[in-house]
Formats: C-alpha cells, sequence, structure tokens
C-alpha cells in the first residue's frame, strides 16, 4: 500500500473515530433532551389551557351584557308582543 493511499485511511479512521465519539455523545445526551422535551410539552399544554380559559372568559364579558338585556326585557315583556 503506499503511502498517499495509508494516510487517506489514516484520515477516514481519524473521521470514524470522531462520528463514534459524537454518537456516544448524542447518546449520552438523549435522557436529558427527552426529559426538557416533557417539560417543554407540560408548558405548552398549560399556556394551551390558559389562554383558553381567558377565551371563555373574554367570551362571557361580552355574552353577559348581552343576557342582561335579553332577561330585562323578557321581564318588561317587550318582547312578548312580538312573539
Amino acid at each position: 500500500m503506499d503511502e498517499v493511499t495509508r494516510g487517506e485511511l489514516e484520515k477516514l479512521h481519524g473521521r470514524i473515530n470522531d462520528m463514534r465519539e459524537r454518537i456516544v455523545t448524542l447518546e449520552a445526551q438523549q435522557p436529558h433532551i427527552n426529559a426538557a422535551l416533557l417539560r417543554i410539552e407540560g408548558s405548552v399544554g398549560k399556556l394551551a389551557d390558559r389562554i383558553r380559559n381567558a377565551l371563555w372568559a373574554l367570551l362571557l364579558l361580552v355574552l353577559s351584557p348581552l343576557a342582561v338585556l335579553l332577561v330585562k326585557a323578557f321581564a318588561s315583556g317587550a318582547l312578548s308582543a312580538h312573539l
């Protein structure tokens, strides 16, 4: 085997060893990544719940005066003439 081929093989071996080290590092980090993703998913779920509750509250704030006006109209008999 000539020197050029030997040099290329040594470079390839070096790259393969670097890849192995990276894979080992990534595999070691995987449990931490999974735990972080679970925390993020939980936070997003809580945020979605808060947004949903805020939208319901906003809807109730908008509809409550309308409901009060409707009840007052029924109580005064204003709508009974139209029915």
